[in-house]
């Protein structure tokens, strides 16, 4: 007898991707699910990785090729906000300070990440959490060379951060920004602050920054200047009571 097809969802593919160097010392590499974006930044004596990827499993992968890439050793992690892509990876790194803002700890005990863990097929109780928990900004020294971390508002979560490469003249904004597509605007999103974090986000770029989104190219300053102006509209768009449109021009 013929067995039906199978109602069961094809399991996630999970893959890292090569590490390219974007600016001297500083690497990004592709994470999928997600397509999302890790970084290395790497200094003279340590090194930071910046978000952990999607699996315990695939944070040990990621670990491991850290390890082929360069002798620096790992100073710690940072994460840049709570969503499973960027944290999920944290328990193989449980022997080196792992960097979030104040509110990721409690987020990755919720209900919502039990669930995305079960879709994933990662086991909850395997996943790990930081352990410097930070309000506002620190910073790491890597030698000769000083990265700056800062949580400088709310916008695509309650907790993102940027990490600042002030020599390399490099910004990593997390979900913040995105250039694979249009920003993502979740249900614990703060739409009505988002566009003023990105102000500052701006503040910290030059003419000739390079920034690295959460997913998708680099991008330059003109590039976040423009997405800026559509999360704006979108955060407007969203206040707006249900019947009142906007004029037309």
């Amino acid at each position: 007898m013929t067995e039906p097809p199978s109602a069961v969802e094809p399991a996630v593919t999970f893959a890292l991707g090569p590490w390219h160097e974007v600016r001297s010392g500083v690497y990004v590499a592709v994470a999928e699910p997600g397509s999302v974006n890790l970084g290395l930044i790497v200094g003279s004596q340590r090194s930071l990785l910046v978000d952990t990827g999607s699996s315990p499993d695939q944070g040990r992968a990621l670990r491991e090729s850290l390890a082929r890439l360069t002798d620096k050793q790992l100073a710690a992690v940072v994460v840049t906000h709570w969503h499973f892509d960027h944290t999920f990876g944290l328990a193989a790194f449980a022997d080196l300070p792992r960097i979030a803002h104040e509110s990721v700890h409690t987020r990755l005990g919720s209900t919502d990440v039990v669930a995305e863990a079960e879709r994933l097929g990662v086991d909850p109780d395997e996943l790990g959490r930081p352990n410097v928990e930070i309000a506002v900004a620190t910073a790491i020294d890597l030698g000769d060379r000083r990265v700056e971390i800062a949580h400088i508002g709310r916008g695509h979560t309650d907790g993102d951060l940027v990490v600042v490469v002030p020599d390399a003249d490099v910004l990593f904004a997390g979900d913040l920004i995105e250039s694979a597509a249009p920003p993502s605007f979740g249900p614990d999103s703060i739409p009505d602050e988002w566009p003023a974090t990105v102000d500052g986000v701006i503040g910290l770029m030059t003419a000739t920054t390079l920034a690295i989104p959460g997913h998708g190219e680099p991008v330059d300053r003109e590039f976040i200047f423009e997405q800026r102006g559509r999360i704006a509209a979108q955060a407007a768009a969203q206040a707006r009571p249900p019947g009142r449109e906007l004029p037309l021009a």
